[in-house]
């Protein structure tokens, strides 16, 4: 009767919860299986596929992101939002015109690149049956993320959520069929990944153009492009730093070693997830206070979130051998030396918005795509000489020390906010920030040393188990103030 009672209090207390609350949870939930599939189907993937082939189809993946943003200028991204404000009583036909004009970007560019395919191709180092699912694939995105930064503007999530799972699970299975079904493993599960999307991309394109009417709308286009060409820069820089490491090590040291670097990212979005999952409710919580004036208070709880994170870091990278072993195949063991640096780099992804978020609020734009060029260029000169040097595993390095530079830059811009704004006192805690980060590195190279050694991960995880048992009760207060 208890755990009757206590499930239908549970129920009545979710029920209770605001639409926006609810809306928040869903999306996170929703944002969590989009990135863990890759994951959970890694063991499946990673036994059906060689090194090359895993590693061929993640290089295609890197230039589907890094193209769309030259195609689609991320058009759901910094406009959206504010398009929706400035045009409220005709956010449809804002939406539809959106679409339109991403379109035909993207078909543009797909003929250019058509028409230039011997000079390119080299470069891309895909068949043309590849480049044409590339702008497909880019195609089939628009429509779907124009409607779901919709739903999510307007806290529709159930409609979301469904679509979203559906997608989650037909796209791999779809996927695994093909493998199967052929020898040519790698075009069957780009393809089936593509004419999936395809599928879902038609039903929204044409949801998107019957509410809004409007393919072409010089205002709406006009007002899109100019808004966010500034931001091009930076978004792609930003996927630069994501992806140019597995495109640079497979131009450099072949498709598997790329499939191999691959392989290493997934386990670290272990880290990203959590990381991610706890800025979405710590952002608006940093607006609010700096909205009140009242900042003082940050240091303390970003420090114990910070700490949390960093705890959890350490046990996942020193946990995590004993996963790999019982998941992947042989032949992509040297990938486990790859994962305590590119851990760290996500450590990194996760402190840099807590300074990006001071920048956003006070619409000091330029100085995020300032940090984000920085941070790419700086990826790519050090990728291409020491990838060249050491091998694909020099690129975990060289990408670790690019996101904690692109972290600096944040951090430094900041302050000229800060200053700008009359905001004399520090907001972070610097000295645990500083500790924080050097103890991140330093563990990951020390991991990378000890990860044979079965006796010391194993203290280090029983270590921190400790921690976690004697710090409980502030860590629950913690969750608790999150959650508020």
């Amino acid at each position: 009767m208890d755990s009757i009672d206590a499930r239908e209090g549970f129920i009545k207390k979710y029920q209770g919860l605001p639409k926006q609350i609810k809306a928040s949870l869903w999306f996170i939930v929703a944002n969590v299986l989009v990135k863990g599939i890759s994951f959970i189907t890694l063991p499946v993937f990673s036994r059906l596929l060689t090194t090359e082939e895993y590693g061929r189809i993640n290089v295609y993946q890197s230039w589907v992101s890094v193209i769309s943003i030259i195609t689609t200028l991320t058009i759901w991204g910094g406009v959206f939002n504010v398009g929706v404000v400035k045009y409220e009583e005709r956010k449809y036909e804002m939406i539809s015109s959106f679409q339109g004009m991403t379109v035909s970007l993207t078909l543009g560019a797909a003929i250019v690149c058509m028409v230039l395919l011997p000079l390119i191709q080299p470069l891309l180092k895909m068949s043309k049956l590849m480049v044409i699912s590339l702008f497909l694939e880019i195609l089939a995105q628009i429509p779907f993320y124009l409607w779901s930064t919709e739903q999510r503007y307007i806290y529709e999530y159930k409609k979301l959520i469904i679509a979203t799972i559906l997608m989650s699970i037909i796209i791999p299975i779809t996927g695994v069929v093909a493998i199967k079904h052929t020898s040519h493993k790698v075009e069957a599960k780009i393809i089936s990944s593509v004419v999936v999307q395809l599928a879902f991309g038609i039903v929204f394109f044409a949801v998107n153009q019957w509410r809004g009417r409007r393919f072409y709308d010089r205002e709406f286009w006009k007002y899109g492009f100019m808004f966010n060409i500034v931001l091009v820069p930076h978004y792609l820089s930003m996927q630069i730093l994501n992806q140019s490491d597995r495109i640079m090590i497979d131009n450099m040291c072949g498709a598997s070693d790329a499939g191999i670097y691959s392989v290493a990212y997934t386990f670290a979005l272990l880290l990203s997830l959590v990381a991610n999952g706890i800025n979405s409710s710590l952002t608006p919580h940093i607006y609010q206070c700096l909205k009140s004036k009242q900042v003082q208070q940050l240091k303390k709880q970003t420090t114990a979130v910070i700490m949390l994170v960093t705890v959890f870091f350490a046990g996942l990278v020193s946990f995590l051998p004993d996963v790999f072993h019982l998941l992947l195949p042989e032949s992509y063991y040297p990938a486990l030396k790859v994962i305590p640096p590119v851990t760290a780099g996500a450590f990194f992804l996760f402190l840099y918005p807590l300074f990006g978020s001071v920048e956003f609020y006070y619409e000091e734009n330029r100085y995020i795509t300032v940090a984000s060029v920085i941070g790419a260029v700086l990826n790519l000169a050090l990728n291409f000489y020491f990838i060249k040097e050491f091998g694909f595993a020099a690129a975990a390095y060289t990408t670790l020390f690019c996101y904690a530079c692109l972290s600096l830059c944040h951090y430094v811009f900041m302050g000229k906010v800060m200053r700008k704004q009359g905001i004399e006192f520090e907001i972070y805690d610097k000295k645990s920030l500083l500790l924080m980060s050097a103890f991140v590195v330093l563990f990951s190279i020390f991991m990378v040393l000890v990860y044979d050694s079965f006796i010391i991960r194993w203290i280090i995880i029983v270590a921190v188990l400790l921690v976690g048992i004697i710090k409980r009760k502030n860590i629950v207060a913690m969750f608790y103030s999150l959650r508020r």
